[in-house]
């Protein structure tokens, strides 16, 4: 490090902020540094970071850091009492890791004690929080608008409005094709998908597009177009059921929708199986994926750690998704619908169907 600071004519103190990406360093003065780095052949030793990362998580009690877990529902603590665990999952397992990490995690709410965007990362900014874990956003009409530029920033989930960020997320893709999968396991011929508007637009479209893919994979002549609704309403579910013939449906929360059912005088499986997308956990009676929120949660914090011990803060230039499998379990709501040795020569991915009456 002296041969590169006397190369640059500059301080041992200042190389070593330079490659800290520390802010109170000019950009020209780090771009001279790094430039002369790369002449000289300088590698970081990994060994020696590890050995400060390590000393930084045995610090005191006193000096950990805390980082803000954000969310943006209507009300403070709508996230807890959601449908779907998710958003309890990702907290926990990104609580977990932060303490094993010597790191604190808070919840905040972005619109606590009515304030805007603005001073609401002023005020994160003033009690020293250096890093922003964004739980899923529940609309695509919310946007955030913080100085971005004070913090590092991990996006959990998916959401339109923050995809700027480096994001980790259940692989949403990789979950419909599983589902798809398994239900041609299990002999169904007809799956139909079902999802609020909102929903699909929020996660990209990614349970759509690849439930679409697949329909065309098929060899039916017309296999079950998606219900895609505002809202989940007798009359448009009965309807959709009676007009595309599923024999098994997939959707993410799947309550509304199996009451209806079953209000019909349907039963489920018997008459009807149910897939979710958003299975609680292992066990559940819900067949269906689990996405391991958990997984998700500890993910994020790992790689917003990282960008505060490089002090990269703000929007980044090329901002990374890292996207986690989800796994299936049996449940109850979905059970063979021919013999097990049939079905498993259905070949996977293609998810035969038939015609529905004319």
């Amino acid at each position: 490090m002296r041969n590169i600071a006397r190369v640059a004519r500059v301080s041992v103190a200042t190389v070593s902020k330079c490659l800290s990406n520390k802010a109170d360093v000019s950009a020209a003065t780090r771009e001279r540094v790094l430039r002369v780095c790369r002449e000289l052949g300088y590698r970081p030793n990994p060994l020696v970071a590890a050995l400060m990362q390590a000393r930084r998580r045995n610090a005191s009690p006193a000096s950990h850091l805390t980082l803000a877990f954000v969310t943006a529902f209507p009300s403070a603590n709508e996230w807890k009492q959601h449908p779907s665990p998710i958003f309890r999952q990702m907290f926990a397992g990104a609580l977990a890791r932060a303490t094993e990490r010597n790191y604190k995690l808070e919840h905040f709410w972005l619109y606590q004690d009515g304030m805007s965007n603005q001073r609401f990362g002023k005020m994160l900014f003033a009690r020293g929080i250096p890093g922003l874990l964004l739980a899923p956003i529940p609309s695509t009409r919310i946007t955030v608008d913080i100085s971005w530029s004070a913090f590092s920033v991990v996006v959990l989930g998916l959401t339109p409005s923050t995809r700027q960020f480096h994001r980790v997320s259940t692989d949403y893709y990789q979950g419909m094709l599983l589902a798809l999968e398994e239900c041609a396991r299990l002999g169904y011929r007809r799956p139909g998908f079902a999802v609020r508007r909102e929903t699909t637009e929020r996660l990209e479209h990614r349970w759509e597009a690849a439930y679409l893919f697949s329909q065309r994979r098929n060899p039916a002549k017309r296999p079950p177009k998606p219900l895609v609704v505002s809202e989940w309403t007798r009359d448009a579910v009965l309807d959709w059921i009676e007009h595309e013939r599923p024999d098994v449906i997939i959707g993410p929360v799947l309550g509304k929708l199996e009451s209806i059912i079953r209000e019909s005088g349907r039963s489920v499986p018997g008459d009807i199986g149910m897939v979710g997308l958003l299975v609680p956990g292992e066990g559940d009676r819900l067949s269906g994926i689990i996405q391991d929120g958990e997984m998700v949660g500890a993910v994020a914090v790992d790689q917003l750690i990282s960008q505060i011990e490089r002090n990269e803060k703000g929007v980044p230039a090329h901002p990374i998704t890292h996207t986690m499998p989800g796994h299936w379990n049996h449940g109850a709501t979905a059970r063979f619908t021919e013999s097990p040795k049939r079905s498993r020569s259905i070949r996977p991915g293609v998810i035969p169907t038939t015609s529905p009456p004319a």
